[in-house]
């Protein structure tokens, strides 16, 4: 489920999480970019990868929302190993952070974000 998403994102281009984005034009370009790739296949691994792919970005069953979790875990914890990485770039702070990605992780993973809230609590700390 992960990595068709991610399949998806690498065509159609990936927006980072605190960037202005326009998501309809995001979601137009996913969308295309799916349509693009599932054709490539025969139609039965077509229409089975599409629908995991599709059940993801609806993030309705329980799989696809720990998978949305796990998408949403990966990019805080890159920037806490490297320092702050774009966190910086975006003037992003704590609060930031929790809105836009810990109220996610916690959909699907609530001992995650607990885990995440910690370690990115004690950067901001040191930060200070």
């Amino acid at each position: 489920m992960l990595i068709l998403h991610d399949l998806v994102e690498i065509d159609a281009g990936d927006n980072p999480i605190f960037d202005n984005v326009d998501v309809a034009a995001m979601e137009a370009a996913e969308k295309v970019a799916s349509d693009r790739i599932f054709k490539l296949l025969s139609n039965d691994l077509r229409d089975e990868l599409r629908s995991i792919w599709e059940e993801f970005e609806a993030a309705k069953t329980d799989d696809a929302k720990f998978a949305k979790s796990l998408d949403r875990f990966q990019p805080p914890m890159l920037n806490l190993a490297a320092g702050g990485g774009s966190w910086t770039d975006y003037n992003v702070t704590e609060e930031m952070i929790e809105d836009r990605v810990g109220s996610k992780i916690k959909i699907g993973a609530p001992d995650l974000w607990d885990y995440a809230r910690s370690k990115i609590s004690a950067f901001f700390k040191g930060a200070s």
